[in-house]
């Protein structure tokens, strides 16, 4: 795995974020995490991550309105998005981007990460 390839985690679990973000720095990614969704908005901005993991329900900004606004700004440039949840919002997030239902094990986050970035 490249270090170029940059993975922003957004989730207000704290230990959910941080045990993905450990996992993924083991496997070679530079990473950035945000605890809600207007952190996950600044960062995104002004770091430009490869890959976006985002929880759908969080406070202050939920995963659907920091996609949305990311999308409104960076059009083509907004960086793939990969939902988490334990509720089935498919339908809501499909415009947006790719969805993972909480929990999940480390192997499928992996693959759906490789599949997207094509590494």
């Amino acid at each position: 795995m490249s270090n170029d390839m940059q993975i922003l985690i957004v989730d207000d679990e704290d230990s959910i974020a941080d045990m993905i973000a450990d996992a993924l720095r083991d496997e070679g990614y530079a990473v950035l995490v945000a605890y809600d969704g207007r952190r996950g908005l600044e960062l995104a901005r002004n770091y430009q991550p490869s890959l976006i993991l985002s929880d759908v329900m969080m406070p202050f900004m939920d995963g659907l309105k920091m996609a949305e606004l990311l999308q409104h700004e960076l059009g083509s440039d907004t960086p793939p998005l990969v939902f988490m949840s334990a509720v089935d919002c498919r339908n809501q997030t499909q415009a947006y981007g790719s969805f993972l239902f909480k929990p999940f094990t480390l192997e499928t986050l992996f693959a759906t990460i490789e599949t997207i970035l094509q590494v």
